[in-house]
């Protein structure tokens, strides 16, 4: 995991550097007649015309240390400001997929079981719909049909659970709703699947032999078997619902990781950007690893 996350963070500075512009040129782009002696002077101070390599050292430095940088764009650490977004986007994210874990197993399970009658027609039907619409495309939905129906508009800002509960849930359900489905309808079609091949297998038929009841021979020998590849598409949708957390965040005014994140891109922040990236790849990192873990509770016959 550290050469993948040392390697990352090259690609993550270099790929920052890229991006045209800077956060001098991004504050100055309307402004006209500004002193060209006056913003190198300003991108000497904020260290923007040191070379590349020089940058990327001193940002490492930083990190090792427990120094960020400051964020260009809110003047403040980006430490607090990962520190005052994360936990937002950490329970949206959370609640996203306890939503979609708890919707798709019962249906996945009762389609394989009912295989080609009108629960598996129905759990399959659902689950293309969740995979063919967008959630950016879903959000905007539910905020039109939401305030021509019923008169509810996403509230703006960010409500503690502590403090608000009922504000906050109000806020956040639906945006949990949004994003878990997707990963409802993924698990659905995936788990049905495994579900299907599992219950064909011979220790499938010989628990029948011997005469257990049908719920034991499904939840017991077939349904903990056929969870290690919905394990594993769990692992990756984890990554992913981050990355869809930044529109759905953008789209109800969730101020969490996602919204920070395009408006530090929008503001060349450097060191904000970089920052949340890196936060980003070293849950990747060691949400993979614990899905490789993972396997031998599912499986015992997996050891390492």
């Amino acid at each position: 995991m550290v050469p993948t996350l040392l390697f990352v963070t090259v690609c993550v500075f270099a790929l920052v550097r890229i991006m045209p512009g800077d956060y001098i040129a991004a504050q100055m782009a309307e402004s006209r007649g500004s002193d060209p002696a006056f913003l190198d002077r300003m991108r000497e101070e904020m260290g923007l015309n040191e070379p590349a390599p020089l940058q990327y050292f001193k940002w490492l430095g930083g990190i090792a240390t427990g120094d960020w940088g400051t964020s260009y764009w809110q003047n403040r650490p980006v430490l607090e400001v990962i520190r005052k977004a994360l936990p937002v986007s950490a329970q949206l994210g959370t609640m996203a997929i306890v939503f979609g874990v708890a919707v798709s197993i019962p249906l996945g399970v009762v389609s394989a079981v009912k295989q080609n009658r009108f629960p598996d027609y129905s759990s399959r039907m659902l689950a293309v719909v969740g995979i063919s619409i967008p959630n950016f495309f879903l959000a905007l939905l539910v905020i039109i049909y939401g305030a021509k129906w019923f008169g509810w508009f996403p509230p703006q800002g960010t409500r503690s659970i502590f403090e608000d509960p009922s504000g906050n849930l109000q806020q956040m359900m639906p945006a949990a709703i949004i994003l878990g489905m997707t990963l409802m309808a993924q698990n659905t079609r995936l788990l049905r699947t495994t579900m299907l091949e599992t219950l064909r297998a011979d220790y499938v038929r010989t628990a029948r032999a011997k005469g257990l009841n049908e719920r034991t021979v499904i939840y017991r020998h077939a349904f903990r078997n056929a969870l290690i590849p919905v394990v594993t598409l769990l692992g990756f949708q984890i990554i992913t619902t981050v990355g869809g957390s930044v529109i759905v965040e953008q789209v109800l005014g969730i101020n969490g990781i996602g919204q920070n994140f395009i408006g530090a891109v929008q503001q060349r922040d450097y060191p904000l950007v970089q920052g949340i990236l890196l936060v980003i790849i070293t849950t990747t990192l060691v949400v993979n690893l614990l899905v490789d873990l993972s396997y031998s509770i599912l499986d015992p016959r997996i050891k390492y």
